[in-house]
């Protein structure tokens, strides 16, 4: 195993429409560094490609993609802006993901957890009814964005 890296990368979380983003976005408006949210992206490519590592068709894919693409994220985060960075999601977000998909903990996305390492604090962001809405990448109803705040709260507990 590798030793932990210490990071200037802040985690801002939560489950689906919590108004995560639009923080970020504010952030990055008001000049600080910012990294984007990975999960989104990849729904919004795979919809582009044609592909099936979306939740709701290949889930495990899908878990795996999020992985590799939040190390990415880290590690250019880490490697390009010396100042804080404000991270839309963090690596034990794929790991709460996995529990509320009910699949296995990866042994390796465990190990990247304790390797790839974020500021202490983590601020998750409560579910917000008012602004809660779906659209084409965001299928959750609200009762599961307030299940996914649980599960992310007790992850990233859990993965100090």
């Amino acid at each position: 195993m590798q030793t932990p890296i210490t990071s200037n990368l802040v985690v801002i979380t939560g489950g689906p429409g919590s108004g995560k983003t639009t923080l970020i976005n504010h952030l990055h408006h008001r000049g600080y560094d910012t990294s984007p949210e990975a999960a989104r992206a990849i729904i919004e490519e795979q919809i582009e490609r044609g592909g099936n590592a979306v939740p709701w068709d290949d889930n495990e894919a899908y878990a795996g993609l999020m992985a590799r693409r939040s190390i990415r994220d880290w590690q250019t985060g880490l490697d390009h802006h010396p100042r804080t960075v404000f991270c839309d999601r963090g690596l034990p977000d794929t790991l709460a993901h996995r529990r509320l998909s009910n699949l296995p903990d990866d042994t390796g996305l465990l190990g990247a957890i304790k390797t790839y390492r974020y500021r202490r604090t983590v601020f998750i962001l409560p579910p917000w009814a008012e602004i809660y809405k779906t659209d084409h990448a965001r299928t959750q109803n609200f009762a599961e964005a307030v299940r996914t705040y649980v599960v992310l709260c007790r992850t990233y507990h859990a993965c100090g």
